[in-house]
């Protein structure tokens, strides 16, 4: 009976313990304290799964040292808290027997500063924070072996990059990336992103970067962008390392390209080459946007002083023929460049030199439809076109930063550039009235080439007066120059419908454009604290700048006899001038600032058919003086929370090309005429950010606003006629108009849904604008109102598995004033996904698919376009050297070049050859290796 009884007490007790299991979820929590039982807040709080020690979950203990995880797996986890000023502090947690596991008070002990350097060197944590800068361990976010560094960019918690390679953090782009501090081929962030390996990078470090002006004169002006700087692994920092791939396909495509490093602790040198036929013009296949070029000198230390944009004393170009190569996804192409870096960093000496070229050979096929509205009626032309066009750029850029002393500090810099480019085109155009009845045809076919350089030079000089802290002088003094010399021969064939006949009109011209410009600038600025909290800033701008422009225009078709009304010989100078006065304050987070200055604007030009024939009219001599206000407030209300606003005056003077009298005749059906009486263009600009980020979720959002008034804005006015012999006419002749305007508000939030695997990316714009023109002399007001809104998932569940889905919806409304009917509504809509799976050991395959829909019920125009690219790689040798990879691009064959215009009086769509279904097989040669195993991820330090 005894063992009856106890048999069936057992039982009993088994089935109260069956019942009373632990709960599949739980909320850890606890408070985060000294020995003394004193709060510590913002100390980093981790779990780390105990198998492999990789990062679950993290977040920051708030102001009262409290921090709490929900919802978590009720599992085993190692507990680990950091805090730059405590010893690390690690326990192991057992599964919770109820559903909230309260850890109590977490005491950690004070360290010493010598103690604390080594702790910090020996405890490796995928996520460091010293202030406002992040620090990611490239380590512990594993990414496929000969990934670039935008693909190890999209793993890290807190960043954001888009389909393009652009770089975001908590609200802001990244601006500049730098090497181990160095710049890398200039300050576009792509050239590094897309053409350094990331098994080179060992931290990542995202911070504030600091104005030119601020860093000058070390006075805070609230202005901060982000930047990053990658540190590179120790293997990396002395030697070579580099990379080499080789590939073909069907079809006859190729690709290859290379980059070879040499870097130690003060130099590094770089080698970037590459060819394709593949329509990629930049150094990298993810690269299929536009490659800017590896230009040194940059706007960020122009040494143009002052608030604002210190107006058009700034502005400096060749006109419309500007240097480099672009793609925009239309023709064919086939690309080469080659480049080299030198950086030399040594402590007082910084400089870095670099020269690039590259060129791009197209191939371009095109149809087109366009309808043009006049006030009572519309006529449409279709328009084929063939072309060939070539463009080689050479660059050299230099910067050179000494440091003399502790209060005298000297920056010179320069960037040459030469280019030459060809292009030969035929445009077939089949003009018809509102009814589809044809009118006539016009054939043009133009052949064109040109030659330029460009020279953009600044010095900038800063001094720091010992005995009043805090004063500093600085001054700038720069040099810039452009010429091209281009040669046109358009010859062109229109035949005008005549009932049952026709007639045929021929021209055939030779033009040949000589364009110079040539520009002294010089800037002062001097600042003086007048308080701990007031600062105040004076500041002079000056720049002379001179402008030809020698157009000779001679009738081919009659022994080049020269046309008087088509040649020109120009001259305009622009003389500027402005002084001006900023005062500041700075405290506890808030920086504001009130300015006020007087900029002086005198435009003189001449206008004759050639330079030593008198002149057509009185020569040009204007003078316009503006009072020029700014207002500025920068505040960080809280460590997560920054706002910004301000509103700015800002006037430019017109370009050469806008103010050239002689008409641009190459297409007799679009004439283009310049103005010399164009007064300069006058704009309102206002604006407003607000940002948030919290380090320890990795939460954060971006609102912002712009709104712009403009006076006098240059625009082009048409005269549409109907020409005897010629057809419909329109020729487009630069004014100024009153009225335009524009305001935007976009938005920006990411967040992880689950931490260290799925995040979340939401954001949205909204455009107005208003842009009034003349057409026939009756005002036609163009509004266009756009509506974007995006999200993207990144998920990833193991570290040998990445997924990302994301879509995007783009409504543009187009409403003409005298012509309401022919109101516009343009619909496009994209969705992508992309996945990269390790399958085996060194065994990847990695696939993308984006499906686009364009709509306009106008056009009845609906197109669907599936792409879908696949590849599967392998790493080959013991040592990981070698990869080959075969690809498939358009497995479907449905790529199409498509683009949809509403604007002023007209709709465009325009549809593009370009390249669609192929296949490649490619070999890579990597000097270092590949790496193929995951490493485990350490531990979370805050400092």
């Amino acid at each position: 009976m005894r063992k009856v009884l106890y048999f069936f007490g057992l039982l009993l007790l088994c089935s109260n313990n069956l019942f009373a299991q632990s709960p599949s979820r739980a909320t850890i929590k606890g408070v985060i304290c000294d020995t003394a039982g004193i709060s510590i807040p913002s100390a980093m709080v981790m779990l780390l799964s105990t198998k492999d020690s990789t990062l679950v979950n993290f977040t920051q203990a708030d102001e009262k040292g409290a921090f709490e995880f929900r919802g978590l797996k009720n599992s085993g986890y190692l507990l680990k808290v950091s805090h730059m000023s405590y010893l690390p502090y690690q326990k192991s947690l057992l599964v919770a027997a109820t559903d909230v596991n309260d850890l109590g008070r977490i005491k950690l002990k004070l360290i010493s500063k010598q103690l604390m350097e080594v702790v910090i060197k020996a405890a490796k944590a995928p996520l460091k924070f010293r202030g406002d800068t992040i620090e990611y361990d490239a380590s512990s976010f594993k990414v496929p072996p000969g990934s670039t560094v935008e693909d190890l960019l999209r793993r890290l918690p807190g960043l954001d990059v888009d389909a393009d390679g652009n770089i975001k953090t908590q609200g802001k782009d990244v601006k500049r990336i730098y090497v181990e501090g160095k710049s890398f081929f200039g300050d576009d962030p792509k050239s590094v992103t897309k053409n350094l390996g990331a098994e080179a990078i060992s931290k990542v470090q995202v911070f504030d970067e600091k104005s030119e002006q601020a860093k000058l004169t070390g006075i805070n002006d609230g202005v901060k962008d982000k930047a990053m700087n990658l540190a590179l692994k120790d293997a990396y920092k002395q030697g070579a390392f580099g990379k080499l791939t080789i590939a073909g396909g069907d079809q006859d495509r190729w690709a290859m390209r290379g980059n070879y490093n040499r870097f130690n602790k003060t130099q590094q040198l770089s080698f970037i080459g590459y060819g394709n036929n593949i329509n990629q013009t930049g150094v990298n296949w993810e690269d299929y946007g536009e490659f800017k070029g590896q230009n040194a000198f940059n706007n960020y230390d122009n040494g143009d002083f002052g608030f604002g944009s210190g107006g058009g004393f700034m502005t400096f170009s060749i006109g419309d023929n500007m240097l480099g190569n672009n793609y925009d996804g239309r023709g064919f192409t086939k690309n080469y460049g080659a480049g080299v870096n030198y950086n030399y960093d040594k402590k007082k000496t910084k400089f870095s030199s670099s020269y690039f070229y590259n060129e791009t050979a197209r191939t371009l096929d095109q149809t087109s439809k366009k309808e043009t509205f006049l006030q009572n009626s519309s006529f449409k032309n279709a328009d084929t076109t063939h072309g060939k066009d070539f463009k080689g750029n050479h660059s050299i850029a230099v910067r050179l930063e000494q440091k003399v002393d502790s209060n005298d500090l000297l920056i010179a810099k320069a960037n040459i550039s030469f280019s030459n480019s060809t292009n030969n085109s035929s445009l077939l155009s089949q003009y018809s009235d509102i009814n589809d009845i044809p009118t006539r045809s016009l054939k043009t076919i133009d052949d064109t080439k040109l030659d330029a350089y460009n020279i953009t030079s600044a010095a900038i000089f800063r001094h720091k007066f010992k005995k009043h802290k805090g004063a500093s002088f600085a001054w700038s003094g720069g040099f810039n120059a452009s010429k091209s010399d281009g040669l046109e021969k358009p010859v062109s064939l229109n035949r005008f419908f005549q009932a049952n006949t026709y007639s045929e009109q021929v021209q055939m011209i030779n033009n040949d454009n000589n364009n110079t410009s040539t520009q002294f600038k010089s800037s002062m600025l001097l600042t003086e604290p007048l308080s701990k909290k007031f600062f105040w800033e004076a500041f002079y701008n000056f720049s002379t700048t001179q402008n030809i422009q020698d157009k000779l225009s001679e009738n081919a078709a009659l022994q080049n006899i020269r046309i008087d009304s088509l040649s020109a010989y120009y001259t305009n100078d622009v003389l500027y001038n402005r002084l001006g006065t900023n005062l500041r304050y700075s405290n506890k987070g808030l920086n504001a600032a009130i300015g006020v200055a007087n900029q002086q604007l005198q435009l003189k030009g001449k206008y004759s058919i050639r330079k030593d024939m008198p002149n057509l009219h009185d020569p040009i001599d204007k003078t316009y003086s503006n009072f020029i206000p700014n207002l500025s407030v920068n505040y960080q209300i809280t460590k997560t929370t920054f706002l910004s606003t301000n509103y700015s005056f800002d006037v430019r003077e017109p370009t050469v090309s806008q103010l050239m009298p002689a008409a641009n005749t190459n297409n007799l059906a679009y004439i283009v005429q310049g103005n010399p009486d164009l007064k300069p263009q006058r704009s309102h600009n206002i604006n407003f950010n607000a940002f948030y980020f919290n380090l320890g979720s990795m939460t954060g959002w971006n609102l912002g606003a712009n709104y712009q008034n403009y006076e006098n804005q240059i625009v082009y006015n048409q005269t549409i006629t109907m020409v005897d012999k010629v057809g419909i006419q329109t020729v487009s002749k630069a004014g100024n108009v009153n009225g335009g305007e524009t305001f935007s508000v976009y938005s920006f939030t990411n967040f992880p849904i689950i931490k260290t695997k799925l995040t979340m990316m939401i954001n949205g714009n909204i455009n107005f604008s208003s842009s009034p023109t003349f057409i026939n002399d009756v005002e036609n007001i163009t509004k266009n109102k756009a509506y974007s809104l995006g999200t993207s998932f990144n998920l990833t569940p193991t570290p040998k598995l990445t997924l990302g889905v994301n879509g995007r919806i783009n409504f543009n409304n187009i409403t003409y004033s005298f012509r309401s009917e022919q109101n516009q509504k343009i619909r496009n809509y994209t969705a992508s996904s992309t996945a990269k799976w390790q399958f085996a050991t060194k065994s990847y395959f990695e696939t993308n698919f984006d499906y686009s829909v364009y709509k306009n019920q106008s056009f009845g125009f609906n197109q669907y376009i599936p792409l879908w690219n696949a590849s599967v790689r392998q790493i080959l040798g013991k040592a990981n050297k070698i990869e080959m990879r075969l690809a498939a691009f358009d497995i479907f064959d449905r790529n199409k070049s498509i683009s949809q215009t509403g604007a002023m009086n007209y709709i465009l769509r325009s549809q593009a050859n370009t390249l669609a279904r192929y296949f490649m097989l490619s070999v890579s040669y990597n000097i270092k290796g590949f790496e193929t195993k995951n490493k485990r991820p350490g531990m979370m330090v805050i400092m």
